[in-house]
Parts: structure tokens; C-alpha cells; sequence
């Protein structure tokens, strides 16, 4: 159980940022040098609900060390890979719509889906958006629930540098019922806004993480609420 919640903790916490934070020295390099890069931050100690001892995962451990490659699904369980056609994602667990003229989706290691802004013309730093989603079956979780994620991520955050919990909250989403949990956080020089969302349907875990630097972050909050609004559990 507690590496199970490693994992998937690690994993929900994967973030892509842009070299936003390049000096005005470096303006005249070519977009496509300024290419996305993802960072994956893992957790440092989690606690399982049936175990009180903590695990601190190895300095050099990374998301990908503890899980396989994109096309297997058995690294942290049994995650919903699904379906990309006419804008609509679809796994067993749940559906979104997302605009394939606006987001990209990418090959990630570990979660279902992952999507960054492709749409950012000459803004530079609107490609540091992503969204991703991770999910785990009911049979999986062994009682793991989403307020015992929710409670895990709030005190992992909270314990690394450079990251807050500005706020957290229990909330409705997608018809069901939800935690909220919105992180601030430093990559590099750069500030970046996170949030997540975690939710449950008939036991199955899924976790919503999206977010992008401070400045682009302001300019697609209507992009990412078109998203978020359109998912549906099943």
C-alpha cells in the first residue's frame, strides 16, 4: 500500500514547464529551443492508511523509476488508458472533451493521459500549461480513498521546498464529490500554479493535476475551465 500511494502520488505530481525564465540575453533563441520539459517531482514521505511507518523514496528515484513504460499498465496498477478521437478522451473510468488545436497530447510514463498548450502562437510561456490524469481501479486501492490521497498530498507538498498549499478544500466535480487542493511552488526561478483534483466513483481513484506558470496561468484559466467542465465519470 505505501508504495502503491507513492507512486501515485509521484505520478500526479508530474508538471511541464517551458524555459520561461530565460534572461532577455536569450530572447533571440528560436521557439523551438525553448521546447517543453518535464519535471517530476516526487513525494518525499507518505503514510498509508494501514501503515504507520513512513517511506522515503531514493534521491535518484523518479516517476519513471518506479514505473514502466507508457504502454504498460500495470506499473502502479491498473491505469485507464483510453481512447484520443474527435477531441474526446476516453478511458473506462471517465471522458473529456479537450480542443486537439489547442493541447497536444503526450506519451508520459505511468499516467493515463497528458496533454500540454500547443496553441501559444509567440507566448512562449503558455506552453508551460499541461493537464494530466491518473486513475486507479477500485480493486487496486485496497481502501485507499480519496480523502486519504487528498490528506497525503496536502502534507507532502507542505513538506518541500519551494511548494505551499494555498488551498484545499472539499468540493463537487463532475457530479461527485471532491477534494481540491491548489499548490504554489518554485521550478527553477520560475512560479508556478498547480492544482489538483480528486475524486472517486464507486471506488475508482482518479486525479486531476493541471496548472502552468503564474503568468500563463492567468491567461488560460478560461482553457482549462473549458476542459475540467466537460469530464464526466463513468
Amino acid at each position: 500500500m505505501k508504495k502503491l500511494l507513492a507512486s501515485l502520488m509521484a505520478l500526479s505530481m508530474v508538471f511541464a514547464v517551458t524555459g520561461c525564465s530565460e534572461s532577455s540575453d536569450s530572447s533571440s533563441e528560436s521557439k523551438a529551443e525553448a521546447k517543453t520539459t518535464t519535471t517530476t517531482t516526487a513525494a518525499p514521505a507518505v503514510e498509508s492508511k494501514a501503515d504507520t511507518t513512513t517511506t522515503t523514496a531514493a534521491p535518484e528515484e523518479s516517476a519513471a523509476d518506479t514505473t514502466t513504460s507508457a504502454d504498460d499498465t500495470t506499473s502502479t496498477g491498473d491505469e485507464a488508458k483510453g481512447t484520443y478521437e474527435n477531441d474526446v478522451y476516453t478511458s473506462d473510468l471517465y471522458t473529456f472533451k479537450i480542443d486537439s488545436k489547442k493541447w497536444a497530447m503526450q506519451e508520459s510514463a505511468g499516467v493515463d493521459v497528458m496533454f500540454t498548450y500547443a496553441d501559444a502562437g509567440d507566448d512562449a510561456e503558455l506552453e508551460s500549461a499541461s493537464i494530466n490524469v491518473i486513475s486507479m481501479s477500485n480493486d487496486l486501492l485496497n481502501g485507499l480513498t480519496a480523502s486519504d490521497y487528498a490528506d497525503q498530498i496536502k502534507q507532502t507538498y507542505n513538506s518541500m521546498d519551494g511548494y505551499t498549499v494555498t488551498n484545499d478544500k472539499e468540493d463537487k466535480f463532475a457530479g461527485k464529490d471532491a477534494y481540491i487542493v491548489d499548490v504554489t511552488g518554485e521550478i527553477g526561478s520560475q512560479k508556478v500554479l498547480l492544482n489538483q483534483i480528486i475524486t472517486s466513483d464507486n471506488g475508482n481513484l482518479v486525479v486531476i493535476t493541471y496548472g502552468a506558470s503564474e503568468n500563463a496561468y492567468s491567461k488560460l484559466s478560461d482553457e482549462f475551465k473549458t476542459v475540467l467542465d466537460s469530464f464526466k465519470l463513468k
